[in-house]
């Protein structure tokens, strides 16, 4: 089968863009120097969800970074007092924050965890770090799962959110107690999965991951070179 661009591109790629992304944005210089450059690289992380077929957040996102784009271009320097507060804290979640944060979701939703661990060894890092990492990388995948196997329990129900947001309580008893209990047995069944897949400290383990740097990777890692030269440019031009 053929593979998507999600799995094409290696996850040591994505983690260098993460950081960029993140780096770049969360600074704020870009955005004041060459904002159509930073709404550019902004809409990247969107772009790449799409292309995963993630219609949904990659729209939605896109939508909430071009508006808060043109609110700090046209509404921002005119707002004053409470409202110029909460078009800042809106640009600064949208144009700053969001980014890189779902350039880092992209990067582990679109990565096996065989890719993730052979990735990690070829960078050489210890495998203190490389277990805790691949095994939060699973846990906090089943929770989402068992999040919304709970979600799923309560509508069957007739248990809403609609209808419990006058009994925040309940609300708060019905998602959170079931979700505790699910999180106890994950947290024993993932160390257990993690030693029968042979993941030891100090040992060597083999893998069937042909994980490597092609050439989208490095069309990626020069688009990020490029991405630093304009921010060091705007930063002290």
């Amino acid at each position: 089968m053929k593979k998507g661009l999600g799995q094409r591109i290696d996850i040591r790629t994505k983690l260098f863009m993460t950081g960029v992304i993140s780096y770049v944005l969360l600074l704020g210089n870009l955005q004041q120097t060459y904002l159509a450059a930073a709404i550019a690289i902004s809409l990247l992380p969107y772009l790449l969800l799409f292309l995963e077929k993630r219609y949904k957040e990659s729209i939605r996102g896109g939508v909430l970074l071009l508006a808060a784009g043109l609110v700090q271009k046209f509404l921002l320097q005119d707002a004053k007092g409470v409202w110029a507060s909460l078009f800042l804290f809106l640009t600064v979640i949208f144009l700053r924050m969001a980014p890189g944060i779902m350039m880092g979701k992209y990067a582990f939703v679109t990565t096996g965890m065989s890719d993730l661990v052979c990735a990690l060894k070829k960078m050489r890092l210890p495998d203190q770090i490389v277990i805790p990492m691949t095994v939060m990388a699973r846990f906090f995948y089943t929770v989402r799962e068992d999040y919304r196997q709970v979600k799923d329990a309560m509508y069957l129900h007739g248990l809403t959110t609609a209808r419990l947001l006058v009994h925040p309580v309940r609300l708060l008893e019905y998602r959170t107690v079931p979700l505790l209990m699910c999180l106890t047995r994950t947290a024993d069944e993932v160390a257990v999965s993690a030693l029968t897949r042979g993941m030891e400290v100090g040992k060597r383990r083999s893998s069937i991951s042909g994980t490597k740097l092609t050439g989208i990777d490095y069309a990626f890692f020069a688009l990020m070179l490029l991405v630093i030269g304009v921010y060091i440019r705007g930063k002290y031009a």
